[in-house]
């Protein structure tokens, strides 16, 4: 059965995004990956019941706004991606050209990806292929 989990993300600056991480067992293995990797903190969750942080942490850093993220993309078993990403990333996570994710840093949030994280047709993860920071408005 899958699941959905969606994750209210507060930066230093007091801005805000919304993340949705889709599962066959549940992705608090995956929130908890993000949260070491991310200079952002998780406001509030929700995968069934609602759940608050009552006081979040968000560090400033040299990438400190949920605008900036790491986006990882996996290879699916029918042929889809599926991405998550980790708002305001830390920048150890990045080679030196700072754009291009080092997935030797990221190892146990991919382990933990494969076989559990789900594309939107549902399929499972089944290789890590990319990652680099993403910039929105």
């Amino acid at each position: 059965m899958a699941d959905a989990r969606s994750i209210v993300w507060v930066d230093s600056g007091g801005n805000n995004t919304i993340t949705l991480i889709r599962t066959d067992t549940g992705a608090s293995t995956i929130q908890t990956d993000l949260l070491a990797l991310s200079n952002a903190d998780w406001f509030n969750e929700w995968e069934g019941t609602l759940n608050l942080n009552g006081s979040p942490a968000p560090t400033f850093a040299d990438y400190p706004s949920v605008t900036q993220q790491a986006t990882i993309i996996f290879q699916c078993a029918d042929g889809t991606t599926a991405r998550v990403d980790i708002p305001a990333p830390q920048i150890g996570i990045f080679l030196s050209d700072g754009v291009t994710v080092d997935s030797t840093m990221i190892t146990t949030l991919i382990t933990d990806c494969i076989g559990n994280l789900m594309s939107s047709s549902l399929s499972l993860a089944t290789a890590y292929l990319t990652g680099f920071l993403n910039r929105r408005n």
